[in-house]
């Protein structure tokens, strides 16, 4: 019968006054646990009918006096003296068989709901007493002996009691609990808690409970008064819950389930899947500006601050001798910030004591730190540069020497910074001198072999006490590949600025999305390898030119100029060398250096217009950048040798790359390009050789 064919009325009655087919209702076979359900009352209710009605009745009984009738007028007048008794007892018994009605009609439902869900006919239903008048209160089901109940039947048989009773109340929430090893499922009721939950509480329950966790709960960790801070979302540890894609994943659906808060600050998520449980927590946005702090922000003279991450947490550079973070790495293109960064860290260092020496081909990016305290020398020559390698390289032998000698630790060792600016372009000076250059200088480059000996500082310069500060416009594997060994490792403190390439966030981060989608209209701002070893956003500190000279300190705003006054150390730190090779070129390019600002002059600069309609191409002395041989894509122009001593631009045709069959290292690289009619060139490169390029490097990310 369907449910417009159903008779209300009817199921009232046959429950009410039983039937002789247990299973008429049911539709199951087997022996039930229910049993017809019978009045108690109704012959109370006409004994105590009659007992009220007794004088009446005695009226009518005098007119039809006989001997039967009076003895039942007799009965009746008896009966009438026990009238409120009778009237207490059929009461009683109305109050009973209500109760046992309810108890029948609750164990009636659950003998159907069992039947149906679970396919087994209960061999006993104990419902609780009193019974509830709409819904049931409690109740008992015991089973055959060995009973099996699947967890989809309990599902299902717990979705049939929930739904019974919310048609008549949400008032109670209900409980059922398979005992297997009794054969019993038990039933109990709590009262419903009201939902006292935010909106947003409930979005994150709901769009959670379909989601990709494991049994996910949601609770609140943290409140602001009336406003929640941070919720705890509890779940059960999977394979992919460890995942840094899943969890990125996750986070992001996080935060827009979250939504804007109203107090301006943003959801970030803290994962501890070994524990079960991730934070959702508000944190302050990241500053646009930050001025580089006068005060020591961290009091460990190990620890160089350079950034401020999310909640106002301050990045560092642990330069310590127990780091495993030793060498810091420094990724942006021109104008996005490197240079600032490198002043940070180098200011930093040098009101802790530290001294530090540097590199800068382009000389323009470090000249305003020669003669800060601290500054051994800044070097803007290619050959010098090389000869400072090499110097470094003999410095850092000389060390692990004296510490051989000494027997003592590698900590007492003074710390040294040397930074390497625009790493590549200097790799590509080096590779034109020694094919260009005149003899004296070829020859000095393939002794000095400065490559070489950059090698070896990436791996052995730790123990030393030497600390390598490393800046390049996009990273790549040959930097840290082939002869560098495991020098990537050592690059433990990676700083990223601007949008990365696919493949250079892969490089730098081992992600491909880290570090693509960074705000470049704010200055200053990038990636950092967080403390915890995760890379994060990060505002980087603005430090301004710390040069002196005029032209440059009268550019500085007051504000700018307290802040270099700020961070000049009142004492100068001094370096201690351990080699005599390090000690003479420090003492010679010093000596160049004030040579060169007492009698150095730079021509002024002329225009030259051309006087025909074919001007000469002419790239300089100079290029913009140099990447590897080995990024070079195809379509790219880079400067190709014109036999003569000069560089033309060149398109490339064709990239060739050959690897290392077991290390997948680079070993040989040919690019190809198209010459006159079909002819085509083919250039090859080693596997440590750099590529020039006519412009800066401006190659968009990936998308």
């Amino acid at each position: 019968m369907s449910r417009s064919q159903q008779d209300p009325l009817k199921d009232f009655l046959v429950d009410l006054f039983g039937s002789d087919k247990p299973h008429a209702r049911t539709g199951h076979a087997g022996e039930s646990a229910i049993r017809p359900y019978r009045m108690w009352a109704p012959f109370a209710v006409i004994a105590t009918t009659l007992a009220f009605f007794a004088p009446r009745l005695l009226e009518l009984a005098e007119q039809f006096s006989t001997p039967q009738v009076d003895g039942a007028v007799s009965a009746v007048s008896a009966v009438h003296e026990y009238r409120w008794p009778l009237a207490a007892l059929t009461l009683g018994l109305l109050a009973c068989d209500m109760a046992r009605f309810l108890t029948h009609r609750h164990r009636a439902g659950l003998d159907a709901q069992i039947r149906q869900s679970t396919r087994h006919t209960p061999v006993k239903i104990t419902t609780g007493y009193p019974p509830g008048i709409t819904t049931l209160r409690s109740a008992t089901i015991t089973l055959a002996r060995g009973a099996i109940i699947r967890p989809k039947e309990l599902d299902e048989f717990t979705t049939a009691v929930r739904a019974s009773a919310s048609r008549r109340t949400s008032k109670w929430t209900y409980t059922v609990v398979h005992d297997a090893h009794r054969d019993r499922i038990r039933i109990t009721r709590t009262l419903t808690q009201p939902d006292l939950r935010s909106p947003r509480h409930k979005a994150l329950a709901n769009s959670l409970r379909d989601g990709p966790l494991k049994e996910p709960a949601v609770s609140v960790a943290s409140l602001d008064g009336d406003v929640e801070t941070a919720f705890k979302i509890t779940f059960t540890p999977t394979l992919s819950s460890g995942a840094r894609g899943f969890q990125k994943k996750v986070d992001e659906a996080l935060a827009a389930l979250a939504g804007e808060h109203e107090s301006g600050r943003t959801w970030a998520t803290d994962w501890f899947p070994s524990e079960g449980y991730l934070l959702l927590s508000l944190r302050a946005p990241l500053p646009t500006r930050v001025d580089h702090p006068l005060e020591l922000v961290d009091e460990n003279l190990r620890h160089l601050p350079y950034a401020t991450a999310a909640s106002e947490v301050n990045m560092f550079w642990d330069i310590s001798t127990k780091s495993n973070k030793p060498h810091c790495l420094i990724v942006g293109p021109t104008g996005g910030g490197k240079t600032s960064v490198i002043r940070t860290l180098l200011t930093e260092a040098s009101r802790r004591g530290i001294p530090f020496l540097g590199v800068d081909p382009k000389m323009i990016e470090l000249d305003g730190l020669e003669g800060y305290p601290g500054c051994a020398a800044i070097v803007y020559d290619a050959v010098r540069s090389a000869m400072l390698v090499r110097a470094l390289h003999s410095e850092m032998m000389a060390r692990n020497h004296y510490v051989h000698v000494k027997k003592i630790e590698p900590s007492q060792l003074p710390l040294l910074i040397a930074v390497l600016d625009e790493f590549f372009i200097l790799s590509g000076k080096w590779q034109r001198l020694a094919k260009t250059g005149d003899d004296e200088t070829r020859d000095l480059l393939k002794e000095l072999d400065p490559l070489g000996a950059w090698a070896d500082l990436a791996v052995l310069a730790r123990s030393a006490g030497i600390r390598l500060l490393l800046g390049v416009q996009r990273p790549d594997a040959s930097l840290f590949g082939g002869a560098s060994g495991n020098a990537r490792d050592n690059f433990g403190t990676r700083i990223s600025l601007g949008n990365l390439s696919q493949d250079g966030a892969m490089m730098l981060w081992g992600d491909s999305q880290i570090g693509r989608e960074i705000d470049t209209s704010v200055p200053g701002r990038g990636v950092a390898l967080g403390n915890d070893g995760v890379p994060v956003d990060a505002q980087m500190w603005w430090t301004p030119n710390v040069d002196p000279h005029p032209n440059k300190w009268n550019q500085l705003s007051t504000s700018e100029k307290k802040i270099i006054d700020g961070l000049r150390p009142q004492q100068e730190p001094h370096i201690a060398f351990y080699s005599t090779e390090l000690r003479h070129f420090i003492e010679s390019e010093r000596s160049v250096a004030v040579a060169a600002r007492a009698y150095g002059r730079a021509p002024e600069p002329t225009v030259l217009g051309h006087h025909d309609d074919t001007p000469t191409a002419d790239v300089g002395d100079d290029f913009a950048d140099a990447i590897p041989a080995s990024a070079v894509t195809e379509g790219m122009t880079v400067l190709v040798d014109s036999g003569h001593g000069n560089e033309h631009p060149a398109t490339v045709a064709a990239v060739t790359v050959i690897r290392d069959k077991d290390s997948g290292a680079v070993t040989e690289t040919t690019l190809t390009f198209h010459g006159a009619g079909r002819v085509k060139n083919h250039i090859t490169y080693g596997p440590h050789e750099v590529v020039l390029l006519p412009e800066p490097d401006t190659t968009a990310p990936a998308p």
